[in-house]
């Protein structure tokens, strides 16, 4: 972006000075005696309706205003909140798009972003800037005499320009540091009486040595609700080690149809406040420590988005977070504890959760399976008392599981009857008399045989470490374990039932990856059998130290700086499988690069190699969107010395190259071509562009020329128009129009045409 503060010489700017000099003052000096007020008005004369609040979270950033809702129109006036003066406009056809900054009296800066257009003496202004500096793109900066404004001064007109998804409002309070402030905080107000809402909470272990009800991973509970505004968590949690708590909550305003994000969430741990954070401010280096904030791994495994209720990576220095918040939950002593959960929107409105978990390990059984016929038998080996619980799964369809009657023959000994195929799998597990439960163990009256078995293997590195775990295809009963091959040598590590099909190790630290080539997979039996067996092929990056390391035989490179992750991690790549790309080619290999469960805190230098036999032309590399199949284009650079294509990445993805052979497409135009028009009826030069992939990065990727002279056009990327607006009625006669349009990777469209102009009515 483009950053200036004019000063016109006269004798060389001579022409845009009387430009300048013509543009109307709209707006008085204010009085001496003028009374300040802390309350703003409404900025849109289009309702209250908001789409998105202060705070929420986007891709890798805060959102820093308030959205207001038009309700898929433009042309909505827009009012100044406060007593100041216009301080800056700013056109383009990314972010922001069109956008007025007023400086109020009060200090604060009020921001209107996405505009359609400004009030005629500023559009004639920009007009004119833009002639000027031969571009679209500007940013001019006011004086503070120069645009006086008043309360309720009309101030331009709401649109959809820059990186909108439809027409809105962007609005934006900005404190003396032109940080973003709460517009709520300065008397914007709506009407709401709904609180928020709790939909699950996740318990976090937080290093090697934690375990969520006797599991080293993140596990999510939902919530009961009592009324409105209470929940509760039924069950009551074993909780071992440092942990963490996260919440997925929004909320919902009076008579409007989205959901929005919170304002602030409290966590009391035995009456102590221990965790605290309220959207205030937000300053813009913090949007990096996001996903500090947020749960990264939890989002990226589909579930949402949830709040960390505990302070992490050190963000307590974060505006919005309490400083003295805990960054964990620990208990050295066994023993039941209660937490108390508070979330308010902005109006006041609270939510709260009651939740208890218990500080102890969850209770082990030993126990006699025995099957005869049609019956089994569970003996418990323990004079504890216990509750337990019998479960039938079907062995053809294992989402069919029904509760299972049993007989209590005492002494810890039960009896279920009328097991018959396919109902032949049985689930069984106990609650002690804290309520915490045992793992479940799963078991099969006629067990299949292993070597009809097979499954998938799967990585999960998070950020307190390491999990491999292994899922079956289908149910074998059988216990296993992993081994890490390194330079020939295998070395074992113990597998956990997890749940029907899934077997999970212990959690393990990233270095005990370094140099692994392969992990296998075994049954155990009378012998040790190989079930299954992966290729390997990662690195150690330490969070101290820059780092290049090549992978899949050269095929793919990373480099990136130190600090890029906030502990040691261990990356790695291999192939993958996606949908074809409708409007490409790949020209690559797919592959699907790790850590994803983990943020990135810098970019990382991505090269994949490109086939020595294809031309690199057309080409860049996309990411896949595993959830809606969808490729993506990503900027991509191509250096002819070294054969590889290079793009930046922030996160674990599938990648490949693309070649794209598919020009954009050119429709509508105004006027059109070879057409004949009054002149007083042609009032601007149009047409709509459209490209189905790789996309129209801005205007610097279209050329327009207006009877060979080329013209200074908006476009709208989201309507994917292109608009010029003439400033004098053309002449009577022939008059040429060319344009070129290229997309982002290089494909072409050309129109060069004619239209007439005919005598005035």
């Amino acid at each position: 972006m483009l950053n200036y503060q004019y000063h016109f010489d006269l004798n060389k700017y001579q022409t845009l000075i009387i430009i300048l000099s013509k543009h109307i003052i709209f707006a008085f000096i204010l009085s001496s005696f003028a009374l300040f007020s802390q309350d703003y008005l409404w900025p849109l004369k289009a309702g209250q309706n908001l789409t998105a609040v202060f705070g929420e979270e986007r891709p890798g950033r805060y959102h820093t205003g308030i959205d207001i809702r038009t309700f898929g129109q433009i042309g909505y006036p827009l009012v100044a909140v406060y007593d100041g003066y216009i301080s800056r406009i700013r056109t383009s056809s990314k972010k922001y798009g069109k956008t007025l900054y007023l400086k109020l009296n009060d200090g604060n800066t009020a921001v209107y972003a996405h505009l359609d257009h400004f009030i005629p003496e500023l559009d004639n202004l920009a007009s004119a800037l833009q002639e000027y500096y031969d571009q679209y793109e500007i940013d001019h900066f006011f004086e503070k005499k120069e645009h006086i404004i008043k309360k309720g001064d009309l101030i331009g007109y709401s649109g959809d320009t820059g990186g909108v998804s439809g027409p809105h409002l962007h609005f934006e309070i900005r404190d003396q540091n032109q940080n973003p402030v709460n517009p709520f905080n300065y008397g914007l107000s709506i009407s709401d009486d709904i609180p928020p809402t709790v939909s699950s909470l996740a318990f976090i272990p937080l290093n090697r040595k934690s375990y969520i009800n006797g599991y080293p991973e993140e596990k999510l509970f939902s919530l009961k609700k009592i009324n409105e505004s209470e929940y509760v968590l039924e069950d009551t949690i074993s909780t071992i080690g440092p942990f963490g708590m996260a919440i997925k909550t929004s909320d919902s305003i009076s008579n409007q149809e989205f959901s929005f994000g919170i304002y602030s969430i409290n966590l009391h741990h035995n009456n102590n406040l221990i965790y605290s954070m309220q959207y205030d401010k937000i300053k813009w280096n913090e949007s990096k420590s996001l996903y500090t904030e947020k749960s990264y791994s939890l989002a990226r495994k589909g579930f949402g988005k949830f709040y960390h209720l505990f302070s992490h990576q050190n963000n307590q220095t974060l505006t919005f977070i309490n400083s003295q918040s805990y960054s964990n939950i620990t208990i050295h002593e066994p023993g039941l504890h209660d937490a108390i959960i508070t979330i308010n929107d902005y109006i006041g409105n609270q939510a709260k959760v009651k939740v208890t978990f218990y500080s102890d390990s969850i209770p082990k059984y030993n126990y006699n399976v025995t099957f005869s016929n049609d019956t089994c038998s569970i003996h418990f080996i323990t004079n504890n008392k216990l509750k337990p619980y019998f479960y039938r799964i079907n062995r053809h369809d294992y989402s069919i599981k029904n509760i299972s009657k049993y007989y209590d023959m005492g002494n810890n000994h039960f009896f279920i009857t009328g097991i018959q195929n396919p109902d032949n799998i049985i689930e069984i597990y106990a609650k002690n008399q804290h309520g915490l439960r045992s793992q479940s163990t799963f078991h099969m009256s006629n067990k299949k045989n292993y070597k009809e078995i097979d499954g998938e293997l799967y990585i999960k590195h998070y950020e307190h470490g390491i999990l491999i775990k292994f899922e079956e295809d289908m149910f074998s009963g059988k216990n296993a374990f992993i081994t890490l091959e390194k330079k020939g040598i295998e070395y074992p590590f113990e597998l956990n039932k997890e749940s029907l099909l899934t077997y999970s190790s212990n959690i393990l630290s990233p270095v005990e990856l370094e140099n692994v080539s392969k992990i296998k997979v075994y049954y155990k039996d009378t012998t040790a059998e190989e079930i299954f067996n992966m290729d390997q092929d990662g690195a150690i990056i330490l969070p101290d130290s820059a780092f290049n390391f090549s992978f899949l035989d050269n095929q793919i490179i990373i480099n990136g700086l130190e600090n890029t992750f906030y502990d040691t991690v261990y990356f790695w790549a291999q192939y993958a499988d996606a949908m074809k790309p409708e409007n490409g080619s790949v020209v690559s290999n797919i592959f699907k690069l790790f850590p994803d469960l983990i943020p990135f805190n810098k970019e990382i230098n991505l090269n994949i190699a490109i086939n020595k036999h294809r031309y690199p032309k057309y080409l860049s590399i996309y990411y896949y969107n595993e959830n809606n199949q969808s490729w993506h284009f990503m900027p991509s650079t191509y250096n002819s010395d070294s054969t590889y294509m290079q793009t930046q990445i922030l996160s674990g993805e599938v990648f490949a190259i693309i070649q794209e052979e598919t020009s954009p497409i050119l429709s509508s135009f105004i006027p059109q071509l070879n057409g004949t028009y009054y002149s007083s009826d042609l009032e601007h030069i149009s047409f709509h562009l459209y490209d189905s992939f790789s996309g129209i990065d801005d205007e610097k990727d279209v050329y327009v020329e207006l009877d060979g002279k080329r013209i200074i056009f908006e476009y709208n990327s989201y309507q994917k128009k292109v608009r010029y607006p003439l400033k004098y009625n053309l002449k009577e006669g022939e008059h040429t129009l060319f344009v070129k349009v290229q997309d982002r990777v290089g494909n072409k469209s050309i129109i060069d045409g004619k239209f007439f102009i005919k005598e005035s009515k």
